[in-house]
């Protein structure tokens, strides 16, 4: 055997390229990204939300702020009914909250992370605008 060929043998190093631009890499065995920007980029990329789950959080979210509105509404509307209408009005989506509780009197309080209503036969009010909450906000 030649000496040049145990030389390529022993000495041989694996080409290993970069996840996201394809680069060669330089430095530990297990170096898997150039630089932080390709590693953020190919993190991006593989871990992006579909498009049903953007839309789904977009809506809770314009929920959440709606309902962060209606504590200011109340002070100037305080018929449950026209609440409701009110909420409809300004694109509330009652088919999307984060979790409802039946309350201990029998209504329900339907929440959108920790914004939300209570629902009864008049109509809604806000969660907040009860005096004694029996429910928490979601665990932390």
């Amino acid at each position: 055997m030649s000496w040049a060929f145990l030389d390529r043998m022993i000495f041989r190093t694996q080409s290993v390229q970069c996840r996201e631009c394809h680069e060669s890499l330089r430095g530990r065995r297990d170096k898997q990204f150039c630089d932080d920007s390709c590693r953020a980029k190919h993190h991006r990329k593989t871990n992006k939300p579909s498009p049903l789950i953007r839309q789904v959080e977009g809506i809770l979210l314009k929920n959440r702020s709606i309902l962060k509105e209606l504590k200011q509404v109340i002070q100037t509307e305080s018929r449950s009914d026209r609440l409701f209408q009110w909420l409809r009005r300004q694109g509330f989506d009652f088919n999307y909250h984060t979790h409802v509780e039946v309350l201990p009197d029998g209504r329900l309080a339907i929440m959108c992370f920790e914004e939300g209503y209570i629902l009864d036969e008049n109509g809604v009010k806000p969660w907040s605008a009860m005096k004694e909450p029996s429910l928490s906000p979601l665990p932390s």
